[in-house]
């Protein structure tokens, strides 16, 4: 009952469905309450097109897609921990080097969208999201099984976690295609309350398994490599709410015809400047550097934290994601976009030096014991950064038009993680020239805070964002002059950072 409530409050009176992508309509008689919890869903489905292979009400394929959402969040951090060990104990990996592999396992990232654009316009089968979700999900599995099979190496760690990632990447990209596609079902006054809810079930989903991935090793006899091989059998989980989900049956098979309709249409969308400008403030918001790789082996090294504490560390974070979502969609959804990236991302960077106490141990002349302040500090920085990151899932979602909603999302935010990727090359870099290693960390504070007064360089670019999400509807202006830039600045980043992590990784071996 409770999650047909949240269908009811999705589908305010009447849901807007495109003919050509979706099975049902729900008319309901009344508009929903603000509290979906306290009121049943009202009306009736019907079917608005008879060519569609079996139509199910749409709170079914809802209710899926955030199961799928949920139990993703609790497997996909489950080997974080191991993980984190295993660079540092088993394979002795430096800060630096350790940047590196996270920036090769997490270059699958930049390739959503040729792999949202493909399933556009290459069915398998028939059907253009479950046999990507399957392959998916498989790939992800054989990599981990790797891991925990094969000797440790630099080259096999490198080369299976880039897997792994490829595979999380395609389950991924699909978990936002259904998203997006069932934003048709939201009215103007609940835009983006599907996606909130399904970020919030994902961030909550990882407190079990970050939580589960930190106590494992109290097990007898476990071992980072045995976590990976038991992460790599809890994917299962996920299958079955794949096959709940109800897709409709497309030729199989990619044209000619398709593919240039998809490609042209992309294109045009990209040139709008309700498209181009946001994009090119996301790649510029995300590719400020990150103290992040050396902070948690200062945790490790310096600190002594265990595995346990970093769980600990881990929990704080998603519940404080989780808080910061629900807080800036119930609270701050309807304020002015530009004030309030100014005013959250000037407190972001003055909360991004509280690092700084822990390094010179000023908590402890205060009586603060080292992981209290680090669970404190980690609570309100998450809660900053989710408020920054809603609205821009958001716009992401609400700035693609019917038609190319999938290849679009899939391009922004493979712009978002050309900039993370740039991001973490420039962040390697800095740790190398602070001469930051795994026993010395004489200069970690010089790095915090270039890395905290960095995100202020972001502030002039806001007005690229739009007011709020109700001046998208204004009169569309066109530049192709802006597509080329948003689309050569990911071609560039991505080549940059791959190149340059691929040259410092070899020269490290």
């Amino acid at each position: 009952h409770i999650l047909q409530a949240m269908d009811a409050s999705i589908g305010a009176e009447t849901c807007k469905v495109d003919d050509r992508d979706s099975i049902l309509r729900l008319e309901s008689d009344t508009e929903a309450e603000d509290d979906p919890f306290l009121k049943k869903p009202s009306g009736k489905f019907r079917s608005i097109d008879t060519n569609l292979i079996s139509p199910v009400p749409s709170s079914t394929q809802l209710w899926c897609i955030r199961m799928l959402w949920l139990f993703l969040g609790a497997t996909n951090p489950f080997p974080g921990v191991a993980l984190r060990f295993f660079m540092v104990d088993d394979l002795q990996a430096s800060p630096h080097l350790q940047a590196i592999i996270g920036v090769l396992s997490g270059f699958a990232w930049n390739l959503k969208m040729p792999v949202a654009f493909t399933s556009d316009v290459a069915p398998i089968g028939g059907y253009r999201r479950k046999p990507y979700l399957f392959l998916g999900l498989g790939l992800y599995m054989g990599s981990y099984m790797a891991l925990g099979m094969l000797p440790p190496g630099l080259a096999t760690a490198a080369t299976f976690m880039s897997t792994a990632t490829l595979g999380q990447m395609m389950a991924g990209v699909m978990c936002d295609t259904l998203i997006v596609e069932n934003m048709n079902h939201e009215s103007e006054t609940t835009r983006g309350k599907l996606q909130t809810e399904c970020w919030v079930l994902m961030t909550l989903g990882g407190i079990s398994g970050t939580l589960a991935g930190g106590f494992i090793f109290m097990a007898p006899n476990m071992t980072n490599t045995r976590v990976f091989l038991l992460n790599a059998l809890l994917k299962l989980f996920v299958v079955p709410f794949v096959f709940m989900l109800t897709e409709r049956k497309h030729e199989a098979g990619a044209s000619r015809e398709s593919i240039k309709e998809k490609a042209s249409g992309l294109w045009q969308a990209l040139q709008m400047r309700t498209v181009w400008q946001p994009t090119l403030f996301i790649f510029l918001f995300s590719i400020f550097p990150s103290p992040g790789t050396a902070i948690t082996n200062f945790f490790i090294n310096e600190l002594g934290f265990t595995e346990e504490a970093l769980s600990y560390i881990a929990v704080v974070a998603s519940v404080s994601g989780a808080a910061g979502m629900g807080l800036y969609y119930r609270c701050f959804k309807e304020l002015n976009w530009h004030g309030f990236f100014a005013f959250v991302i000037i407190l972001s960077a003055l909360l991004s030096l509280t690092p700084l106490i822990l390094i010179t141990h000023l908590n402890r002349k205060w009586g603060i014991p080292d992981l209290a302040f680090a669970l404190g500090d980690d609570a309100v920085v998450d809660i900053t950064n989710s408020l920054l990151a809603m609205p821009i899932l958001i716009l992401i979602a609400s700035i693609c038009p019917s038609g190319v909603e999938s290849s679009l999302y899939a391009f922004v935010t493979s712009v978002q993680v050309a900039g993370g990727t740039v991001s973490g090359t420039i962040s390697a870099s800095l740790i190398k020239s602070f001469g930051i290693t795994l026993t010395n960390y004489e200069r970690l504070w010089q790095l915090v805070l270039v890395c905290a007064l960095a995100k202020l360089l972001i502030l002039p670019f806001i007005t690229m964002l739009p007011s709020n999400l109700r001046s998208l509807g204004a009169p569309v202006k066109k530049s192709w002059k802006g597509a080329v830039l948003v689309t050569g600045l990911l071609a560039l980043g991505i080549c940059w950072a791959l190149s340059s992590s691929i040259y410092n990784l070899v020269e490290a071996s």
